[in-house]
């Protein structure tokens, strides 16, 4: 388990913002490790797992947006019934809310990188050692 930085960007929800923003960090060679987005009415995120936050950062104030910075846990946990319900508990009951979370997995994959915004980084990072 790792702290990691994640870079948000807030955007109109509209048609083409995602490619503006994937474009632009792919042409400055910012990789994207993951992401998750979003729409609501007027401004919404786009959460990102990048390799460079902080060229990150300058790409996308370049294009005029406003952008955010955070730590989220980001955990790899194996690829089986019940591992996130088991990190789910261990926040629960160290009263650790879970704001949002995110994470995939590539078929035939044994493991899954999960990436979690909570409450209490501190409290979370420490429930969850061990795993």
């Amino acid at each position: 388990m790792a702290k990691a930085k994640q870079i948000t960007v807030w955007v109109e929800s509209r048609p083409g913002e995602l490619g503006r923003i994937a474009r632009a960090l792919g042409a400055a060679k910012v990789n994207l490790t993951g992401f998750v987005c979003y729409g609501f009415a007027g401004e919404s995120p786009v959460r990102l797992q990048v390799s460079s936050p902080a060229k990150a950062r300058q790409v996308l104030q370049g294009l005029g947006l406003r952008v955010t910075e955070e730590e989220v846990l980001r955990l790899t946990l194996p690829d089986k019934p019940g591992a996130l319900g088991e990190v789910a508990r261990r926040l629960g009951e160290a009263n650790v809310n879970l704001e949002y979370g995110y994470g995939s997995i590539a078929k035939g994959g044994k493991k899954v990188d999960v990436v979690l915004g909570v409450s209490d980084l501190a409290a979370a990072a420490q429930a969850l050692r061990g795993l």
